[in-house]
């Protein structure tokens, strides 16, 4: 009691503590309808923080690391996405890199790059001496290795457009014409060593077809055949290409050499070969009649020279063939090739007619 008054004070019981509700002068005044009613644990004299949590709802706690990934990245462990990415085309696997952070650290991994490398160069060398070029010169990163090594690629095509002006007829209409001839060079690489090549004024969107399967390229006779090597031992950008012999019914036949200098825009890219030199050797007998006529040293630096490929579209310093020589260098025609994907064959800027596009600069 309070005051000596005969009006008890409201207490409540809580938990072992005592709260007062209200005052004894309180009780003494009505009490007001709008006035709030103040719950009990509010009304506690010492506060505990807990009390506010009573009758909520909490709901449990939740990764938020596993709740950002998707369903496949929840779902397939990490050793099952490192074999999907290993036999995954790279370009595949760096396209999957920039889809998320996740995968992109996971792309990173050394078994992914060590599988690609040994298909990139199984051709060339064994399998122990791309693990010792690997510790030795990219200090075991394979990754780094795939990257800074050249290596061509299989994928699509390396494709070079050319173009040279040809006199045309004079008539009524016409005082001394001239046409733009546009043709073009087309290479595929195998990993097992060789390769196909054709030239044709037929643009990339439907000669990209013959070139999918060796069947259908066999069947075309403009389709020459052989097989590629380095130029120089431990130089993977010097190659030498070699097609097979063309025999004819006098017991005569022609080799066609080239040698090609493979080269990227950006790291990892090798997506441009620059011809070094197209030479043809005649022969009789299953003997060529004349050595191969292999470049020299200045030859090979000639290619980094821009102006090159300008002189060589002009036909400058170009070098007539009088038809009796059992060797002929082709001065035309070597422009340089640049990759194209299959996925990108159909609607590359390549297909564009000598309306469109008179000259291509491959960069």
């Amino acid at each position: 009691r309070r005051g000596g008054g005969d009006h008890p004070s409201n207490m409540v019981v809580f938990g072992g503590l005592y709260a007062l509700l209200d005052s004894d002068d309180e009780l003494d005044q009505p009490l007001a309808p709008e006035k709030p009613i103040v719950p009990p644990t509010v009304a506690f004299l010492t506060p505990r923080p807990w009390t506010s949590l009573y009758n909520l709802r909490v709901r449990a706690p939740v990764d938020a690391k596993h709740k950002r990934l998707s369903l496949i990245q929840r779902v397939v462990p990490h050793e099952l996405m490192v074999e999907i990415f290993k036999r995954a085309a790279p370009a595949d696997v760096s396209r999957a890199a920039c889809a998320c952070r996740p995968w992109r650290l996971l792309t990173q991994d050394e078994h992914i790059w060590e599988k690609a490398c040994l298909d990139a160069w199984e051709y060339r060398e064994h399998v122990e001496t791309t693990h010792a070029i690997a510790r030795d010169r990219f200090r075991g990163s394979y990754r780094r290795m795939f990257f800074a090594r050249p290596r061509l690629r299989t994928e699509g095509l390396y494709v070079s457009r050319n173009t040279y002006i040809k006199p045309g007829i004079t008539d009524w209409e016409n005082v001394k014409p001239v046409h733009l001839v546009c043709y073009y060079r087309y290479f595929r690489f195998f990993n097992n060593g060789e390769f196909m090549s054709k030239t044709s004024p037929e643009r990339l969107s439907k000669v990209f077809k013959l070139f999918k399967t060796k069947y259908a390229a066999a069947r075309d006779d403009g389709v020459y055949h052989g097989g590629y090597s380095l130029q120089f031992e431990g130089d993977d950008s010097r190659l030498h290409l070699e097609c097979a012999p063309r025999h004819r019914n006098d017991d005569t036949h022609t080799t066609l050499h080239m040698w090609l200098r493979l080269r990227g825009t950006h790291p990892g890219a090798s997506n441009r070969l620059d011809f070094v030199k197209l030479a043809s050797v005649d022969g009789a007998g299953g003997v060529d009649e004349s050595p191969v006529p292999f470049p020299t040293l200045a030859q090979w630096e000639e290619v980094d020279d821009p102006g090159l490929a300008y002189r060589r579209s002009c036909g400058i310093n170009i070098k007539r063939y009088n038809g009796t020589l059992p060797v002929r260098d082709f001065n035309r025609g070597l422009n340089t090739l640049v990759f194209v994907p299959w996925e990108h064959a159909a609607d590359h800027v390549l297909n564009n007619s000598a309306e469109e596009m008179d000259f291509f600069v491959t960069g």
